[in-house]
């Protein structure tokens, strides 16, 4: 009442809009998620400022996930239901799409933004397009917060492509540059560069890695599994 108040008081604020469409989606009801927005696209087919396109691309994504969620709490509570299933892979689908799409309006309008590249670029990645992710990871490095992730993220499409020789040297680059050791991303890095060695054939040099790893965490993802497998066959 009060966002539509103030609005009602100064109709042409940006501020007053985006107050309102933030109130609306927060109230968790479909139909006024419905009117946030489409109260942000009227405002931009009248203003043209990217910035209330930035922002509903951001709350639609905000939707999004909460539907995700909620799909994935219901398959969990209904395993064997196949409707619950189609319905949390449309949700998945639904939310990758715009977020692909917003951040490839956002580079495109803030063509200097390595961050905005950083994130299109993992989206490109998720939809497979390694080819057209590779080139803003790569540009994206030069942002010192998204540095190390971006370095991952080029690693693992090289991977990903089958390219397994560029990702083991993205890899090791990636985890010397990395200021911490023994953190997720570390463990993260050195995990993807033993698969690496493993899918080049070099068994001595994958199972040196993955103990290194099992030294840090033992139970992370298969480590164990793949150390056995690998001294089975040395």
């Amino acid at each position: 009442k009060d966002a539509r108040a103030a609005l009602t008081k100064q109709q042409d604020s940006m501020n007053n809009i985006i107050k309102l469409a933030d109130a609306l989606a927060d109230m968790s009801d479909e139909q006024a998620a419905a009117e946030a927005v489409q109260l942000l696209e009227d405002a931009y087919k009248k203003s043209r400022d990217f910035n209330i396109k930035r922002h509903q691309g951001l709350l639609k994504i905000k939707l999004l996930k909460q539907k995700l969620r909620k799909a994935k709490t219901q398959a969990e509570a209904q395993p064997g239901d196949s409707n619950v299933k189609t319905l949390l892979t449309g949700a998945g689908k639904a939310l990758l799409d715009t977020e692909l799409e917003h951040y490839r309006l956002c580079v495109e309008n803030y063509p200097t933004d390595l961050r905005m590249k950083y994130e299109y670029g993992v989206r490109l990645m998720r939809n497979g397009r390694y080819d057209d992710a590779i080139p803003l990871l790569q540009e994206a490095r030069n942002e010192p917060g998204h540095k190390i992730s971006a370095m991952s993220k080029i690693g693992l499409c090289f991977f990903l492509k089958g390219w397994f020789s560029e990702a083991v040297e993205t890899f090791k680059e990636a985890i010397e540059a990395h200021e911490f050791k023994d953190d997720s991303m570390a463990k993260e890095l050195l995990y993807n560069l033993s698969r690496g060695y493993e899918q080049q054939g070099l068994s001595v040099e994958a199972l040196n890695s993955y103990r290194k790893l099992a030294q840090m965490d033992f139970g992370y993802k298969d480590v164990r599994q793949r150390i056995d497998k690998l001294r089975k066959t040395n």
